[in-house]
């Protein structure tokens, strides 16, 4: 059980270390988002649970749960600052059997590739003026939609994954090839694995849990509007299933939480054996179908966010400022 533990807890440290290397508050908040789930996983395996108001923002971005108004968990993004961080960790170190803990540790070489990896996302995705609706960040110089009604809720859980997984993914894509980024790429292909799940499980209703949330595919069938047939195909995929739920085997051990029967090394195994290129597959997939039944109607396509670098960039001479809703400051 300690080494469980103890992977969480090495696992939100290097995550801490990275928020140090960019100053971009909607990316340190990101990164926060991992070591809240961490600390979830982490308060499960004792049986403490601490935080309930930090595992409502978990609970409703994955699509588990929403007891109460959507936006009550949006603003509670105001609640993911550096002071919180450290107390999640806290909890855990206190919780936790430590000798000889290095393996968090950032050496200027890795600190090195992790501030160039932040740097070269904020500049793809966070320079100058963007359309971004983030469950977890608001920032200056974004224009935010903000609204209740089901597809939005679909589209702020489904955007927010496909962001996050963007980010996953310059990590693994910058560490593949180096065994002395062992760690980082770990950690990075857990994130991406749980984005994934997450952003089918927007589109689709998760079947497997009684409280989660309609996704885009059942929306559209109770209001009627535009068209479900991408979406109807991909229902009926039986490869691309099987992918799924190769996936969110891992994301229930390893990643949303963590599997209490089965050894770390066991669970681990399980990450190192998946094809990532069936992994990336599954996402495109996914996205097209997305990217599809958007173009069927405007109600759709107003929500959904194509991401690409400097994709959704808006550069207009005019624009001076815009002024509405931003987080306040990460670290005080």
């Amino acid at each position: 059980m300690n080494d469980k533990k103890l992977f969480l807890l090495n696992s939100s440290k290097l995550y801490r270390a990275f928020t140090l290397e960019t100053k971009n508050d909607c990316i340190r908040r990101f990164l926060a988002f991992k070591i809240i789930l961490n600390c979830m996983s982490f308060e499960d395996l004792i049986n403490n649970r601490q935080f309930s108001d930090i595992r409502d923002i978990r609970n409703i971005f994955l699509a588990h749960k929403q007891e109460n108004d959507f936006f009550n968990a949006f603003n509670a993004s105001e609640l993911i600052i550096g002071e919180l961080i450290d107390n999640l960790i806290n909890f855990m170190e206190e919780n936790t059997i430590i000798e000889n803990n290095t393996s968090h540790i950032l050496d200027d070489e890795r600190k090195n590739l992790v501030k160039n990896i932040l740097m070269k996302y904020e500049l793809d995705y966070y320079s100058g003026f963007t359309i971004s609706n983030n469950f977890l960040c608001s920032q200056k110089g974004q224009i935010k939609e903000i609204s209740s009604n089901p597809i939005a809720s679909v589209f702020y859980r489904y955007n927010s994954s496909n962001e996050l997984s963007i980010l996953s993914n310059y990590f693994i894509l910058n560490t593949i090839e180096n065994i002395e980024y062992k760690t980082i790429l770990i950690n990075s292909k857990i994130d991406y694995i749980l984005h994934s799940v997450n952003m089918c499980d927007s589109i689709f209703k998760d079947e497997y849990n009684s409280h989660s949330i309609d996704g885009l595919y059942e929306i559209l069938n109770l209001e009627q509007i535009g068209s479900n047939q991408y979406l109807e195909v991909l229902k009926n995929d039986n490869d691309f299933w099987e992918i799924y739920r190769e996936l969110r085997n891992i994301r229930n051990k390893l990643s949303g939480h963590m599997d209490k029967s089965l050894d770390l090394e066991v669970l681990l195994n399980l990450l190192e054996e998946i094809n990532f290129n069936e992994v990336f597959k599954f996402v495109n997939t996914l996205d097209k179908a997305v990217y599809d039944t958007a173009s069927t109607h405007i109600a759709i396509k107003s929500h959904y966010v194509s991401y690409k670098p400097n994709g959704e960039n808006i550069n207009i001479n005019n624009i001076i400022e815009i002024n509405g809703i931003e987080n306040k400051p990460y670290f005080n």
